[in-house]
């Protein structure tokens, strides 16, 4: 979602307004979605090495949440600086598709990125994004992912509330078991 629509619906909600952005240049992007509203901004790790911690700091400095996303192919210790570093990001989003299409398949393999997160950092917010639905849950949350985005399973189906409070559950049971 660009700057314009999250305008349109900041005047109509104060839901978290969450944007993942898979662009080369994020820098660009922060100062039109924080003037926005939007409330979480999330990067790839893939690209803006040379800026990452002005891109951090400038993203807090607009009012919004940092984060950063991971493709399934890059390495979990690729984020470690980020988490880590002196303004550190406050969310990992760990891809369980290749980012840019709806409605692919769940990679359950990535789930041990999102055990390797949670073991190294208990507090963190673990988002999974990706084929996620009533089948993969239940994977995704039992390695500890706690934000989930899904897409696909909650608007292709009939009972979209259904679907996302049983996705809900699934994250809450598995919280309190812990």
């Amino acid at each position: 979602m660009g700057a314009p629509v999250i305008k349109s619906l900041r005047k109509h909600t104060n839901a978290y307004l969450d944007c993942h952005l898979m662009v080369t240049n994020p820098l660009d992007y922060v100062e039109p979605l924080g003037d926005a509203g939007a409330s979480g901004f999330t990067f790839h790790v893939e690209v803006s090495r040379e800026n990452w911690p002005e891109l951090v700091k400038k993203i807090k400095s607009k009012g919004m949440r940092p984060g950063v996303s991971l493709r399934p192919g890059t390495p979990i210790e690729e984020v470690y600086p980020l988490v880590e570093g002196e303004n550190p990001v406050e969310m990992v989003l760990v891809m369980t598709v290749e980012p840019g299409f709806g409605g692919q398949k769940f990679m359950p393999e990535m789930m041990e990125k999102v055990r390797v997160l949670r073991a190294k950092y208990p507090s963190l917010d673990i988002e999974v994004d990706g084929g996620l639905g009533p089948s993969t849950i239940d994977m995704a949350a039992s390695a500890g992912a706690n934000c989930i985005v899904a897409g696909s399973s909650v608007f292709g189906s009939p009972e979209p509330a259904q679907v996302i409070l049983h996705m809900r559950k699934s994250v809450e049971d598995v919280q309190n078991s812990n």
